[in-house]
């Protein structure tokens, strides 16, 4: 009896022992920056010191202007011209890439531009953007994936509980294209929508949570069709707007569903949709392996609207870039075809005339990332422009690349047929499929057909930093698209497909770090020596353990007695405690953070003592 009973106690730890180690876990790279430095512009150079934490990798110094955005007024610039900015700060300085390990590092700026000539004393932004370049990829799940080959972005993050906080672990949510145990794709349900929790056991099928809307069908041209990404109802995750495609009318629109976990969705008959004669002009049948109709919003909720771009075909003849902007409500607000991405003349070989954007993000704010993968065209938008006035043209774009600039060029090889044209992928190179910002807002694209190529990074106001490949032999024919999380999640990173080649084993989701991080650079001197010992009598430690549950200790050193603050702000940049508010001796010091009635996630500590003040990162775990 006691041999049965250590027989069962081994098999019970060896069975847990395996679920925690396919449980998805990662090590997140964490870049920490100063608030400010302070640069001698008469001196030659300045070190811009960051701290790495988790994983070591690549990284890239960005400096911008910083307060100029009103003064900076339809600027076109880049290569042919083909960079346009306007009412928004911008790059004047790239650095190449550099090697870092773990722990205290820096990048020197020799406070040159890109041009090589000196800048202008003033206050610049600074940003760091690194990514883990020499991990092999992390399995996320075997059962969803990013989309399905050169599809639209159907599938996006859902980051923040319905009451606006920081999910303890983020939901992938999207349509079709799953396995299942029988290690098959599921091509039959282009009905159904799913769920994935990030941080559930890769290999479990059972934490794979699904509905179907039942009145699509599997397949066929003259049926209504469930294709592109859904959106999940800001404050209500049981409801999700879906976009639906009809071949024989050539139309689509969106609809309104409850989700109901394994069974039947609800349709609601009464938001738009079809009941309602609400409709656009479509995809043709023809275009039955283009790029399809897909629904965005606001991750957070802070932003009442679903965004719909239009549905892309081949088209020969007419323009076809629609986007409607709708209420939750079911309101339509805004229905206009966006001009910029019809080009008529257009010299590409396949007599293509429309760039057709299919993918969109945002920071907040109603900037949004605009992309498409038949087109050289990347852009920013102020849909604050758009909705105040429609008719208005002028003043929406924030910043264009209308031909990649450098990165993302079409048709740029010396023997192109047609060099420099925008339309058409069918070259087998540089197909971008969708974008993203991330928390510093740098862009970031999904590449495709590039091997182990698999993003292109650029900066606040679109310039091309580099083109990231990660680690290890890409087979893929299909870079697939890719997703982004960066919500001060211990999850934060780049979700993207397995480097392998079968068709059925790229639908699945693997990981790979990521972070960025800034601040500003300001003019000032500092007397020889004087830095130093600043520093050195000012200190503030890493919080420790971190990650922490739910306390953690925080120490610092003060040169002079006098007034001290130590905030905790999350990652909205809101202050969420008070540590330390009084007249403190010199010396060392440490305080606790019982952050008990707090969500997981990450968050920031800055402490204000004379003129030391200096902000770090923690990650709570519960």
């Amino acid at each position: 009896m006691k041999k049965i009973l250590l027989l069962a106690i081994i098999t019970i730890l060896f069975s847990s022992l395996s679920m925690a180690q396919t449980t998805f876990a990662p090590t997140v790279m964490q870049i920490t920056s100063a608030a400010e430095i302070n640069y001698d512009f008469g001196s030659t150079s300045l070190e811009v010191p960051f701290t790495v934490s988790g994983k070591a990798g690549a990284f890239w110094l960005v400096v911008n202007t910083y307060g100029k955005a009103d003064q900076i007024s339809s600027v076109r610039n880049g290569f042919l011209g083909w960079h346009y900015v306007d009412k928004i700060d911008t790059t004047v300085y790239v650095s190449g890439r550099y090697q870092r390990s773990l722990g205290a590092q820096k990048i020197t700026w020799d406070g040159t531009n890109s041009d090589g000539a000196k800048v202008s004393e003033d206050t610049y932004a600074y940003h760091i953007w690194g990514y883990d370049d020499a991990s092999p990829r992390q399995k996320v799940t075997d059962f969803v994936a990013t989309s399905y080959t050169w599809d639209s972005p159907q599938n996006t993050f859902v980051s923040y509980d319905e009451s606006g906080m920081l999910l303890e672990k983020p939901i992938i949510f999207g349509n079709k294209f799953m396995h299942w145990a029988d290690d098959t794709v599921a091509w039959k349900r282009f009905g159904t929508a799913w769920k994935w929790e990030v941080g559930s056991n890769p290999e479990d099928v059972n934490n794979l949570e699904t509905t179907w809307m039942p009145f699509y069908v599997d397949k066929g041209f003259a049926t209504n069709y469930a294709y592109g990404g859904p959106a999940l109802m800001p404050g209500d995750y049981n409801k999700f707007v879906h976009t639906s495609i009809h071949y024989a009318s050539a139309t689509h629109t969106m609809m309104l569903w409850t989700f109901v976990p394994g069974g039947d969705a609800t349709y609601d008959p009464t938001w738009l949709g079809w009941d309602n004669d609400v409709e656009w002009e479509g995809i043709e049948s023809s275009g039955y392996w283009s790029e399809r109709p897909t629904v965005y919003t606001n991750p957070d909720g802070s932003e009442p609207y679903i965004y719909g771009t239009q549905p892309a075909a081949h088209v020969f003849d007419r323009q076809w870039d629609r986007l409607v902007v709708a209420t939750w409500d079911g309101d339509i607000v805004f229905n206009k075809m966006m001009d910029e991405w019809y080009m008529p003349n257009d010299n590409n070989p396949r007599g293509d005339v429309n760039g057709t954007p299919i993918s969109m993000s945002t920071r907040g704010n109603n900037l949004w990332q605009y992309s498409a993968w038949v087109s050289c065209m990347q852009e920013m938008i102020d849909t604050t422009k758009l909705l105040d006035d429609p008719d208005d043209d002028a003043d929406y774009i924030k910043w264009q690349n209308s031909n990649g600039d450098y990165y993302m060029d079409h048709f740029h090889w010396e023997d192109a047929e047609t060099p420099w044209a925008c339309l058409d992928n069918y070259t087998g190179k540089y197909a971008v499929t969708n974008a993203a910002l991330d928390g510093q807002s740098f862009g970031l694209y999904s590449r495709t057909a590039m091997g182990t190529t698999c993003l292109t990074v650029t900066t606040q106001d679109g310039t091309g930093i580099a083109d990231v490949s990660f680690f290890g032999v890409d087979a893929a024919p299909y870079g697939l698209n890719t997703l982004f999380l960066d919500s001060g999640s211990q999850y934060d990173g780049i979700y993207c497909p397995p480097p392998i080649a079968t068709d059925i084993e790229q639908h699945a989701v693997w990981y790979v770090t990521f972070d960025s991080a800034g601040g500003l650079i300001v003019p000032g001197t500092v007397e020889p020596g004087v830095e130093e010992e600043v520093q050195a009598a000012y200190a503030l430690g890493q919080n420790a353990p971190n990650p922490f549950n739910p306390t953690t200790t925080i120490g610092f050193t003060l040169a002079d007695a006098g007034n001290v603050s130590i905030d905790v702000y999350n990652v909205a940049g809101q202050k969420v405690d008070t540590l330390v508010n009084d007249f403190m001796d010199a010396g060392s010091h440490s305080v606790v953070w019982d952050a008990s009635g707090f969500s997981n996630g990450v968050y920031f500590y800055t402490i204000k003592s004379a003129n030391f003040t200096k902000t770090m990162k923690m990650t709570l775990l519960k």
